[in-house]
């Protein structure tokens, strides 16, 4: 059972085929319902639903399951599995637009629960972002009020020359979402020029959860430096984020249709086709809405 969900997970994340390893996983699930391995049962549960299923269910229904997964290995005393399912739920809880009020406290008692793991500076400095994202964006007078303050050029840089390139990836967009989001846009021109074409260039065929939030907050960013610049390097950026987006809305269009429509109301945006733009934005509106992404919902108002 162990070896299908591995094979499925390989199946989407190297792959990039979808179907066939949500599939997979769904029939490594059936067989090993039975399974008395408690150990191998949690281990499959974080793959399935942290891992795989986002790709296919709507991830708003996926949290509850990965929290459950997180407390069940904690129960087991699987430490290792609880950190994993810990780290997944809480990452795509924020970017996804979790009530960030209650999301804290969880992230709180997350850090507190599993401190003696974070041994590892990139480990801690990772759920650490994530924390002070929460602050930043809730507009916390005791916590850090830009993300320069807390996401450095410093620490990405560290997490690459430690090859810690998932850290680094989610720092990245971290700082990416809470730039655009409070329009601190050429304060972080030159770190995303840099890191955009080095997360593309390593990672062209996988298909990581990180990379929907990587690609989404990059292809804004670079449309908006398009507009004001004309350099065929942004909008090469651009491009390749809205097919991204393209594929993956084929795969499911509850997770993704709103972001595709909201890179494609900005390209349209920045070629000057004001009519198309404002169809494009109406939909992402729309989309965002029903699919409960409040976070997008916002900025499709806004922009």
């Amino acid at each position: 059972c162990v070896g299908l969900a591995s094979l499925a997970l390989s199946l989407v994340t190297v792959f990039s085929d979808f179907s066939e390893g949500y599939s997979m996983v769904k029939t490594s699930m059936s067989i090993a319902g039975s399974d008395k391995d408690k150990r191998v049962h949690c281990s499959m549960l974080m793959i399935t639903y942290g891992m795989i299923n986002i790709w296919k269910e709507p991830i708003q229904a996926i949290l509850p399951q990965l929290k459950d997964v997180y407390n069940m290995s904690l129960k087991y005393g699987l430490i290792d599995n609880a950190l994993a399912s810990g780290m997944l739920h809480a990452y795509r809880a924020f970017f996804t637009g979790s009530l960030l009020k209650p999301f804290s406290k969880e992230v709180a008692l997350f850090m507190r629960n599993n401190s003696e793991r974070h041994k590892r500076r990139l480990m801690h400095l990772s759920v650490l972002s994530l924390s002070n994202g929460i602050s930043c964006l809730r507009g916390n007078s005791s916590g850090p009020q830009y993300v320069d303050e807390f996401i450095t050029e410093e620490h990405l840089a560290e997490a690459l020359r430690n090859k810690e390139f998932a850290a680094c990836e989610v720092m990245f967009a971290i700082k990416m979402m809470c730039s655009f989001i409070f329009r601190r846009l050429d304060e972080i021109k030159a770190t995303v020029r840099q890191y955009l074409e080095l997360f593309e260039r390593q990672g062209r065929a996988s298909a990581q959860f990180v990379n929907i939030y990587r690609l989404f907050y990059g292809g804004l960013l670079s449309l908006h430096y398009y507009r004001e610049s004309q350099d065929q390097f942004w909008l090469d950026r651009a491009e390749h984020a809205i097919q991204k987006m393209e594929v993956w809305t084929a795969e499911s269009v509850w997770n993704f249709e709103n972001k595709l429509f909201l890179l494609q109301a900005e390209r349209h945006y920045a070629f000057g086709e004001m009519d198309r733009a404002a169809e494009k934005y109406k939909l992402a509106q729309e989309s965002s809405k029903k699919h409960r992404f409040v976070h997008e919902e916002a900025l499709a108002c806004e922009l």
